[in-house]
């Protein structure tokens, strides 16, 4: 009975560690580095990237978003290619309020396989600066305005002008309870 509770408090402890790990590592620091951080906020120069976007017109959609995305790179190609998932996901906060996957960074526009659904498209991100707040836990509008409105403040006391073209980062699996990771960022002039 001992050995029983003893395999199953350790067991318990073991899952609640691999848990909080941080998972959300696929590469993120390849993708920028930090130029510097002000309180905190970090400002980032994020290298090109080729990515795969999705949106559409019809506002009943947007749920399906991920769904559509994850479709392409689980094999919804003309080589019915699997590939992999990267983190974060992005979401446009401003205009057609896009998603976007980063492909890894082996992919070029010309080497991709053609996505079967025609909504999706392909795009080159140029290398550009931006500020990046984050954030934990699941997010919400009303949490992203507040961050915005931090970013802002903080941005403005700092004299960093930007495009006011806000994108929501999300790190992690709507699965993962524990330890999320979100961020608001904005493209931004500095020095």
């Amino acid at each position: 009975m001992r050995k029983t509770l003893f395999f199953m408090l350790i067991t318990a402890v073991l899952l609640l560690i691999y848990s909080f790990k941080n998972s959300t590592d696929n590469k993120v620091q390849e993708q920028y580095i930090i130029l510097k951080k002000i309180g905190n906020i970090e400002l980032r120069e994020y290298r090109e990237s080729v990515n795969a976007s999705y949106y559409s017109k019809n506002k009943t959609e947007r749920n399906n978003y991920f769904k559509n995305l994850a479709a392409y790179i689980f094999g919804g190609n003309n080589e019915n290619e699997s590939i992999d998932m990267t983190s974060p996901v992005t979401m446009r906060l401003y205009g057609n309020r896009e998603m976007i996957f980063r492909m890894p960074s082996n992919y070029t526009l010309d080497n991709l396989p053609k996505a079967n659904n025609p909504k999706i498209n392909f795009m080159t991100i140029a290398s550009c600066t931006k500020a990046a707040i984050q954030y934990s836990g699941y997010s919400n509008k009303n949490i992203e305005e507040k961050k915005i409105q931090e970013l802002k403040n903080i941005l403005e006391r700092e004299n960093i002008k930007h495009d006011n073209k806000f994108e929501l980062l999300v790190y992690n699996s709507p699965y993962k309870i524990l330890n999320r990771k979100n961020e608001i960022t904005i493209n931004i002039i500095y020095p």
